[in-house]
């Protein structure tokens, strides 16, 4: 395999954090493994937690350049809340077109890629250098059916609406379309982002997650599992997009005719006690733990512990949560959107259409699917072992091979 150098650019990229950070990290270390001269430009408040990890363990090849305005910009714009950080990752790509110029003039690479964000509202003019520019991966064109938005509040809607408008406005972006045109490779998560791009350029078009996992192959499967309680959990924000309340009316249907069943929801999020009044209301709320945030460590340990993810994400371009479950042999529920509706077959776990269904009618179907599980111990240990074979296809290894060929 040839060996390049290559400029990332990455807004968010800190290890050990999950999520963005995490994407921006992991392409970062893993095309150095492979052997390329890798540069990262990322924010000046990324600084500690990379280097206090690179000072503690040697990665070759690899080199981090900041970048960031002064503190009363930042404060001005993002403010503590942090209500309008798209704002300032939009400067901030202006920004660093103009402070790469020396590195770029002095290297010479033979590539530059956008990592992070991994949204395709946004550009970036480091498309502008006569360098082959890769867009991506980047996501955005999955929807919320409207069916099942019937109990959102009206801040999410109307949320759901800015976005779903913004959208519209990527094919006519001056900006946008500037980003398209000066890239050499765009990578969109999915068919749903491919349509938001004007068809000019589909041509330049391949499709890949932009979540992926760093698997070494060793796990194996536990076979000292306590099979006389089916473990249920959730893992992810308690926002109302992520299915949350489809997670506990599934919970309560199964109740009805499986005693030995536990739920258990991992995470924080603003409408936490929405949902744990639901629970009191569906009379769940003594078989639900709700654990909060906690640490990926305790969260690996508990999906050991599992017997199944229950993760009906209602829009989720990516779905890490679902491939760190898949690494720990845990089969997973989901729905068929987005990232978790690509990562899941029946072969790995259950996933659910949802084209013209109402809420209770995924909910039944979700019943039926998981109550075969849990009388099926046979079922669950196929399912366990092709999970961790499913992870193979979504590896860091495999994606960064598969680009830089």
């Amino acid at each position: 395999m040839n060996k390049y150098k290559i400029l990332l650019s990455a807004y968010a990229c800190e290890p050990n954090k999950g999520s963005e950070p995490e994407v921006g990290w992991m392409w970062a270390i893993t095309l150095s493994q492979l052997g390329h001269e890798v540069h990262v430009v990322t924010r000046l408040n990324n600084k500690q937690n990379i280097e206090e990890l690179i000072n503690n363990k040697k990665f070759k090849n690899l080199y981090f350049h900041y970048f960031d305005y002064p503190n009363w910009i930042i404060k001005l714009i993002k403010k503590k809340s942090n209500p309008h950080s798209y704002v300032y990752f939009f400067i901030w790509q202006i920004g660093i077109f103009f402070s790469t110029r020396p590195l770029i003039k002095k290297k010479k690479f033979d590539f530059i890629q956008h990592i992070t964000f991994v949204s395709l509202r946004f550009p970036s003019f480091l498309c502008l250098y006569n360098i082959p520019f890769i867009f991506g991966p980047v996501s955005g064109g999955d929807t919320i059916p409207k069916q099942l938005m019937k109990e959102f509040s009206f801040y999410s809607k109307f949320k759901e609406f800015i976005r779903n408008l913004s959208n519209r406005y990527i094919q006519i972006s001056p900006l946008m379309n500037l980003t398209f045109l000066n890239s050499k490779k765009i990578l969109v998560n999915n068919a749903e982002t491919k349509k938001l791009i004007p068809y000019i350029y589909h041509h330049k078009i391949e499709e890949m997650l932009a979540v992926g996992i760093n698997n070494n192959g060793s796990h194996k499967i536990k076979l000292d599992k306590d099979n006389s309680v089916f473990n249920i959990c959730f893992a992810g924000n308690l926002i109302e997009l992520k299915g949350i309340l489809i997670v506990l009316k599934t919970f309560s249907s199964l109740k009805v005719k499986n005693h030995n069943i536990k739920l258990t929801i991992i995470g924080s999020g603003p409408y936490e006690l929405k949902f744990k009044k639901a629970a009191i209301k569906l009379q769940i709320d003594k078989d639900v733990n709700w654990l909060g945030k906690i640490e990926r460590d305790e969260l690996l340990s508990i999906f050991n512990k599992s017997d199944l993810l229950l993760y009906p994400s209602l829009r989720d371009s990516g779905g890490l949560v679902v491939l760190e479950a898949l690494s720990q042999g845990l089969p997973v529920a989901t729905l068929n959107l987005g990232g978790p509706g690509e990562i899941i077959n029946n072969d790995c776990g259950i996933r659910i259409d949802v084209n013209n269904k109402s809420e209770s009618q995924i909910i039944f179907d979700l019943t039926a699917k998981i109550e075969q599980l849990i009388k099926n111990e046979i079922r669950i240990n196929y399912l366990r072992n092709k999970s961790l074979e499913r992870i193979n296809h979504y590896s860091w290894i495999n994606k960064a091979l598969r680009l830089y060929k």
